[in-house]
């Protein structure tokens, strides 16, 4: 009876060695799981790509373009100040994003996307577009929202407009805005066609017209988000797993893509929407530096 008790004592202590262990490894997934969504969501990765063009003035050479989207009120540190900082860094000619700069799911906040548009201009003249979110908003709120900011010095509201970005010698490129809601409408190429430079930048929020509606045009660079990167990533790889109308394993996810003479930078943006999580996916600022060769396109 005593050998038999000593057995169930051992084989109790085995279980109990067993159940702590097993615990112990699932703090560990957790603990870990937490570290890695937690860098995913809010270690800010900065890609930097150059454009080769001739077709410019040699007063572009080395302008740079500093590229935000889909904020959705997400803040990095007290006050932006992560995101701010690491903006700054880059000394941008001009700062463009390229909408869902508030979130219309469930973390709604007007007063953070305010302020971060009166913090950027400081930095460098801004020029936004809306994205899909801005239009879910209740009209109230969107229209409080461009009121707040429309009269912001060196902020430009672009919805379904172009304007002229000068160099510091005053040569011009076009940039132009369209506005989420136009997307499928005809309105680029009138856009495009009137404006009165040849080299043309686009802030459009969906990259998915890229080949049968911007490239059409003949825009040169266009700027793009609304997909966050795929949101889950697979390890190792530029796959994102889902994007929001193109479903599974998204065609455009982040990164250049190229279609005739147009050359989009996708970027994956910087917060979440509804799905509230990012994983292998760290948010993103996009700086490109324009380069001009071949002489002077003037």
């Amino acid at each position: 009876m005593q050998k038999q008790s000593s057995a169930e004592q051992i084989q109790k202590k085995s279980r109990r060695a067993y159940i702590i262990r097993r615990i112990g490894m699932w703090i560990l997934v957790l603990f870990l799981l937490d570290v890695m969504t937690f860098g995913a969501n809010n270690r800010i990765d900065i890609t930097k790509y150059t454009y080769k063009t001739d077709a410019l003035s040699v007063s572009f050479n080395g302008f740079r373009i500093v590229h935000l989207t889909d904020l959705h009120n997400k803040v990095f540190m007290e006050n932006n100040e992560a995101l701010l900082r690491e903006i700054r860094a880059l000394n941008p000619d001009i700062i463009v994003m390229t909408g869902d700069t508030i979130d219309a799911s469930n973390h709604t906040n007007v007063a953070d996307a305010v302020m971060f548009m009166e913090q950027i201009p400081e930095i460098a003249p801004t020029y936004f577009v809306h994205g899909n979110h801005e239009h879910n908003l209740p009209k109230s709120v969107l229209s409080g929202f461009e009121e707040k900011i429309t009269n912001l010095e060196n902020v430009h509201f672009l919805n379904n407009e172009c304007v002229q970005i000068e160099s510091h010698t005053g040569q011009t490129l076009s940039l132009i805005g369209l506005d989420d809601l136009s997307l499928q409408a005809n309105i680029l190429k009138t856009l495009a066609d009137e404006a009165p430079d040849d080299f043309q930048i686009l802030l459009a929020h969906e990259p998915q017209y890229l080949k049968d509606y911007y490239a059409e045009t003949g825009v040169d660079l266009v700027f793009s988000g609304h997909v966050h990167g795929g949101q889950w990533r697979i390890p190792f790889t530029h796959q994102g797993l889902y994007g929001p109308d193109q479903g599974l394993f998204p065609k455009y996810s982040d990164g250049v893509y190229t279609e005739g003479d147009t050359t989009m930078y996708l970027s994956r943006g910087l917060g979440n929407s509804g799905f509230p999580v990012r994983l292998f996916n760290h948010p993103e600022i996009v700086c490109v530096t324009l380069e001009t060769v071949s002489g002077d396109a003037s």
